[in-house]
This record gives C-alpha cells, structure tokens and sequence, in this order.
C-alpha cells in the first residue's frame, strides 16, 4: 500500500501532504531524523495515526513515546496505538549500577543509573516520539537513582544507534515549537534541525504544518492560539486577545470561577505560572470541598512531582487519593554541614495509597510514604531536604556498609527514601500541564505580572507580556483545552490601540506650521517589470521587490546601474556600477524576508569607495517608493490578502479582517499596497474611492491613519473609515 492509501477518508491539507510525501521520502533514503513540526489543529495527530497504520502494512518495527507519562496516554486514546514514555521505551529498569561522586560518607554523594536498553531489534526501528518539545538534553538534577547520563535526548539517540553507518534506525520527532521548552533550556533541541545536525552529525529533514484543518475553522480556541502562534513566529509581540466569544472561550469573574469551575463536569485543569498561584488555587479549591484546611484526604486529586522507580509511577502523571493515614511520622535529622556547623532538617511522612490510569487507561493502585515537606513546600526537594533523607536512611541502618550489594537493596527498597513526591493536582504549573489536555481549562494569568499585582481583578498593562516568554507560556496554558477556556482576568492589548485619524485639512494645517510635507513618488509596476524579469525577481516576496524597486528608482537618477543581484541563503547582493566604478553591497533579511536594517560593503566587488559612500547617501535621503501593482495580474496584491505578509506581519491581516468585517456590501477594498511603516488601502463605493494609509512603527504598533490629499472623492465612505478606527480602538470592540 501506499502512503496516501491509509487518508483516502481524509481532506488532507496542503501542509498535511506536503509532511506526507516528505516522511515517505524520509523513509526511502539514508537520513535518520525527521521533524515533523505542527502547530494547534494543524492535524499531527491525524497525521500520526495513519503515518503508523502505513508502517504496520510495511510490517516495519517501531516505537511509539512521549516525554511524560500524560503525554503517552493521550497518544494512546487518540490514535489506539500503544505508547510509552520514552524512560520506559529506552531504559532497563532491570539493574541498577553505583556511580560513585565523592567521600563524604554523610553527603549524599552517589547516584543510582539505570542503563541504556540493548534491544536487538532497534537498529531496523523507527522511533517516534510525539510531544517532542519537551525533550530535555541538559543534565537532570536532583533525583537519587538517575537515567543513563541523565540528558534523555542524548540517551535516545544512543539507544537508537542513530550515529552508527551499520544500522538503518531513524527516528521522528513530533511537536509544536511554539510551545514551552524543558526546563532549564530556552529552546526545544528535538525540534531544532542545526542543534541535531550540529551536536549528533546526523542528517535531518523536516516538514512543517501550521494551517488550521477546515473543520476546526470556526473553533475560537485555534483561532485565539493560531493568532498567538503567528506573534511568536513573526517577532510581533503587539496583539493579544483571549475576550470572551460567548461559545467555547469565557471570561469568569475571580469570585465566580470557583462555582464555573465544580459546575463542569467533564475532565477540568486550572493552569497558572507561578507556583505559589497553584499553592493558593489549591488550597481554596480543598476548602471549598472539604469545607475546611484538612491534611491530604480520599478523593483529593494529585500530580507526581518526581519519578519513583520502585513503585514506577513518573513525574506529571495525576492521581486519585484512594486513602490517606490521619497520622504522620515526623523525625528530625541533623547533620554537619561547612565550617564544623550542624544543620537539623524535620522530616515528616504519611502513609498513602493512590489510584491512577495505566497505560491503557485501567485503573492501578500504589502504596506508599508522601513527604509532606515536598506537597507543602517549593517544586522541588531542597538539597538539606534531599541530604536528610540519606542521613535518616543510614541513622536507620547503622550496621549496611554504603558500596555494598546489601546498602543498595535496602535503599532501593526504603519506603522512606523513597518516599512519594506530590503536590495537589486540581491547580498546577503550565510545564506541569504540558503533554496533556483537558476538555476544560481554568488559565490564571500571572505570567508577567509585577510583584504584588492582584491578576485576579486588576486591570493588566502591556509590561511584561510583549515578548517571545509571555507569548509561549499563554500558547502551551491555551491549547490545553480542548472544548472549553475559561480566562480569568487575561490581559488584552491591541495594534490598534494608538490608532489616530487625522482628516486631510488638519495634515494640510499641520504641514503648513511645521513646513513639512509627506513626499512620495508613485510608480507603475509596468515601469520597472523588465528590470524584475532580468534579475528573476517577477515571482520574488513582495519585501524583496520593493527593497530592489527603490534601489533602482533613486540610483538611475543619477546614472547608477544595477550591474548583479543575487539570493544567497538570508543574504541579498547588489553590484551597482556607474561607468567604470563598481560599488557592492550585501544586505540581510530573516526567514519571512523582512530586511535587517545594517549593511555591509563587499570588498572583493569594490572598485570605488567614493561610489560605494555615493550610494550610501543617496540611500539614507531617498524619497519613499510607493508602487501600484494594480496592472499586472502575476504580482497583484491578492485582495483575499496574502498568506506570506499574514505570516511575517499578523497584524496587518488583523487589520485588513477588522476593515472588511465592518464594510457593507457595496463597500470593497480593491487594493492594499505593503508600503515601508504603512499600509495603503483603497476603498471604493460604486465607482466613488479613497486611499489612505495605516501607519505602524516598528513593534506593530499602528499610529496615524492618512487619508491621501485628492485621492478620496466619497465623503461618506471616509466617514465610515473614520468611524471604523473609532472603534478598532475600543477595548470592548469584538469581531
């Protein structure tokens, strides 16, 4: 069978066969990784589902993994496949080997490691690991009895055999960037094609699906997440707006969430960002059940806060409390720490016994010891805390030898050393709630609030949340949900906020005080059309025509030629000559070919530095281009507007969906022209137009909005413009 064969029932997308064709491709020659990259309802999952029937009629060996344990069950539930968390998948929990770190004999100067699986069958396999966003490569701190070299990603690729030429092992990561990476690391190295070939010398290919499936086109949590998703890949951090549509995203006040909240009954999560938010959602939370500040009680919900090997239950996973003893034990354990001073840490654990799904979804039960210095206290075990549990373990156990085969068994086999980590599960930590999703989501926002700010009721400000951190925390905590969001208190700002029409006789009034005028030249594209065909630019991004069009235009005026032009990587070369000076520049642009404002001289193509400070000047003082594209179907500025421009500046299509929305029917936009810092609309009514430009600064922000001086002839359709910016600037304006 082919691979298409296994979506024949399927409206695939553009992007949804594009990654098809390439991961078939990817399978037929000698690459080893692959990186499926696919944003909130971009069909990964679909796309997974088949992708591993259409293994399963090659009869080819795989694996199916996920970083947590939630991650590995929703894979599970949505594809019937058989999914395990990538520890289980590539560690053997068979043997446990001693590494030793040093010599003080109270320090808890040792780790356990579970070695790397030898499974025999992998050098023919294809791994794939699903949610591969939150792969970590840096060392795990902290835990006693630690997995291989503790860098998962690293120990994948080992068990794996991906950098030996004997075997055909490959391996698929599958995730979305835009969501948080691992703790500890400020981007996703499963995800990053440079990182993979750079640190493991592997070959990677890749795909990626950002477009949103047809028949989620109407879901206003993808659209809220999409719109987020294109701030955080264009670099725009100006537009946020989670308001409430009244169909699946709300808006709950602070003193009615709690009874929003118990009033669903389906799967239900409160995220936040802080952990002392989660401590005091918690808590409110228990108090309104058990009508009390009670200790830990049946039927409270929980999340494992650290992998427990002996009972093999894994961080992130949740839980139901089946018992809990009404008494603790407490010890205090003292030991010396530097300078010959002694430290006394209280230690205090009660008995528990816990119900969570396995892996396929039944129900388990595990007893143990919780510490209930960990379920009270920081999101991790304090190194006195972490000391103290050894020291306790030895006083415990005066006459075991630490090193010997009759220490380790005992340590392994400690229900107090190895006590549970768990802290209450009803309100938790957006990294904690990553790789899972729930049909109701609860999204507090206290990310990127001041100290001692109330985000629960006051009103936010932009400080804090224009940036790349702010956007990708509120991306992962939003497409949790999966049918309801519910946002408590979200912050709300807008491109369109410093928006200011300013009619022609106060521009005409201003220009006269101040002596200024707003010169531009309009030219046809026709103009310059065989200068495009020349250098191969018809077809070329819009940002790269007109940088070329305004170097031609101000340089022929005084006798300079564009000699070269030439496309290389993120790099753009001109070669300008007048007569026999020759004068070469390199500019840069990113990956939506939006250009870096710095420039550089090529010297080796350099005859003339006069020329090359010529152009130079000429350059700095030259009068904006403004080219009317109206006449050349091949390059027009598509009305329904342009896929490319949404992706590298999102909120010009934020503007152009507010413009279009608000017109009535015998009102249409017939041109947009993406000029330098504005947008130039023409709106016509029955034969009758006015062209005006939207001014934007360089975060995204729009500012003045101009109608043009003898380009409107309809004083009733700039009356109408007018009142549409009017209301652009509303905060409760919604569309």
């Amino acid at each position: 069978m082919k691979i298409f064969d296994h979506f024949q029932h399927i409206n695939l997308t553009n992007d949804q066969r594009n990654a098809l064709e390439r991961l078939h491709a990817f399978l037929e020659s000698d690459e080893r990784i692959f990186i499926l990259q696919g944003y909130a309802g971009s069909g990964k999952t679909t796309l997974l589902k088949g992708f591993v029937e259409y293994l399963k009629s090659l009869e080819k060996k795989y694996q199916l993994m996920a970083p947590t344990g939630r991650a590995a069950k929703v894979i599970n539930q949505k594809t019937s496949f058989e999914s395990t968390t990538i520890h289980k998948g590539i560690y053997s929990f068979e043997e446990l080997q001693e590494i030793k770190q040093g010599e003080d004999e109270d320090n808890v100067s040792f780790l356990y490691q579970y070695k790397i699986r030898n499974n025999p069958e992998v050098h023919d396999s294809v791994l794939i690991v699903d949610e591969a966003s939150m792969a970590s490569d840096i060392l795990s701190q902290g835990e006693f009895f630690r997995f291989g070299s503790g860098h998962l990603l690293r120990d994948l690729m080992t068990y794996g055999r991906i950098q030996e030429a004997t075997t055909r092992s490959k391996i698929i990561f599958i995730g979305d960037p835009a969501q948080l990476p691992p703790i500890g690391m400020t981007f996703s190295p499963a995800l990053d094609p440079n990182y993979l070939s750079e640190i493991y010398k592997v070959s990677v290919s890749q795909a990626e699906m950002k477009e949103v499936k047809r028949q989620d086109a109407n879901n206003g949590i993808l659209i809220s997440a999409t719109k987020i998703r294109q701030c955080l890949t264009s670099g725009y951090f100006n537009d946020f707006d989670l308001r409430e549509n009244n169909r699946d995203i709300f808006n709950p006040a602070y003193q009615d969430y709690l009874e929003t909240y118990k009033a669903q009954q389906d799967q239900k999560i409160i995220i936040c960002y802080k952990n002392k938010t989660a401590l005091d959602l918690n808590r409110a939370i228990r108090r309104e059940k058990f009508g009390d500040d009670l200790p830990i009680q049946a039927s409270d919900t929980v999340i494992i806060g650290g992998n427990n090997y002996r009972l093999g239950i894994m961080n992130g996973e949740f839980a139901i409390v089946s018992e809990a003893n009404p008494t603790v034990e407490s010890r205090e354990v003292s030991f010396y720490i530097e300078k010959g001073k002694t430290k006394t840490v209280r230690l205090t654990w009660r008995g528990i016994s816990l119900v969570l799904p396995d892996e396929n979804n039944q129900p388990k039960t595990i007893y143990g010891y919780i510490l209930e210095n960990y379920l009270y206290g920081d999101n991790y075990l304090k190194p006195e805390e972490q000391r103290a549990l050894y020291v306790d373990f030895k006083n415990r156990h005066p006459k075991l030898k630490k090193g010997t085969e009759e220490f380790k068994e005992a340590i392994i086999n400690d229900k107090y050393f190895n006590c549970i980590l768990l802290k209450y599960g009803y309100a938790v930590t957006c990294h904690k709630a990553q790789g899972g999703e729930w049909s109701n989501a609860f999204v507090f926002w206290d990310r990127g609030t001041q100290a001692n700010f109330n985000f629960y009721e006051s009103e936010h400000n932009r400080s804090g949340k224009t940036n790349s951190e702010f956007y990708r925390w509120a991306y992962t905590a939003v497409t949790r949900a999966s049918k309801k969001l519910f946002c408590i208190n979200p912050p709300f700002f807008s491109s369109f906020s410093g928006m200011n029409f300013i009619d022609v006789n106060v521009q005409q009034a201003f220009n006269a005080l101040t002596g200024q005028s707003n010169p531009t030249t309009e030219i046809n594209i026709n103009e310059v059309l065989p200068e495009l065909e020349k250098f191969g630019l018809v077809d070329a991004p819009l940002t790269i025509q007109d940088h070329f069009i305004q170097r031609w235009y101000n340089l022929r005026k005084h006798y300079i030629d564009i000699e070269a032009w030439q496309k290389v990587g993120y790099e753009i070369r001109y070669i300008f000559k007048r007569e026999a000076q020759t004068a070469a520049f390199k500019y840069w642009v990113n990956g939506q070919n939006v250009f870096k404002s710095n420039f550089q001289k090529l010297t080796a193509q350099t005859n003339s530095d006069e020329l090359f400070e010529t152009i130079t000047k000429i350059l700095e003082c030259a009068i904006p281009i403004v080219v009317n594209r109206n006449s050349v179907e091949g390059i027009l500025t598509q009305i329904e507007f342009d896929a490319a421009i949404e992706e590298e500046k999102p909120f010009l299509k934020n503007l152009f969906d507010f413009i279009s929305k608000s017109l009535s029917k015998d009102e249409i936009i017939s041109n947009i022209q993406h000029l330098e810092y504005r947008e130039r609309y023409t709106i016509e009514n029955n034969g009758r137009s006015c062209i005006i430009d939207f001014e934007y600064d360089k975060a995204g922000f729009f500012g003045r909005v101009l109608p043009l001086e003898k380009k409107c002839d309809c004083p009733e359709l700039l009356a109408k413009i007018k009142s549409i910016v009017k209301n652009l600037k509303e905060a409760d304006y919604v569309i």
